[in-house]
């Protein structure tokens, strides 16, 4: 899987890409720190939690968070011939998929956001 390094909003100096506690670089926008991603074959590390819905927390269902915004969403199948299986989305772009292991949806719905907002597989 792919190296997974953190962007963020550093203020008066832009966008900031992160490895740990360490500035890897600094970019004016935001589309360039994502794009400085793209070209070195990382995604975006995204901050999950769990989903809510209706005041409660579904089991094995949980929310991709950039900047405060609910960007994507992998939960597990429980019933039917796909149980076990989990389902990722990113909501941008409209990318998803299913996959065996809660760390490959991880990697579907990072990965598809990384690429989305540098328009990566726009033709």
């Amino acid at each position: 899987m792919s190296e997974r390094l953190k962007v963020r909003f550093a203020y008066q100096r832009g966008w900031q890409v992160v490895d740990g506690s360490t500035v890897v670089r600094t970019f004016e926008k935001k589309e360039d720190a994502f794009q400085f991603l793209v070209d070195r074959g990382a995604r975006v590390r995204l901050e999950w939690s769990r989903t809510v819905i209706g005041g409660k927390a579904p089991p094995y269902d949980f929310a991709a968070i950039f900047m405060q915004d609910t960007v994507g969403r992998i939960l597990k199948t429980l019933h039917g011939k796909e149980a076990g299986t989990w389902f990722w989305t990113c909501y941008e772009g409209g990318a998803n998929g299913k996959v065996p292991t809660k760390d490959e949806a991880v990697f579907g719905v990072e990965r598809a956001y990384t690429r989305r907002v540098v328009k990566a597989d726009w033709r």
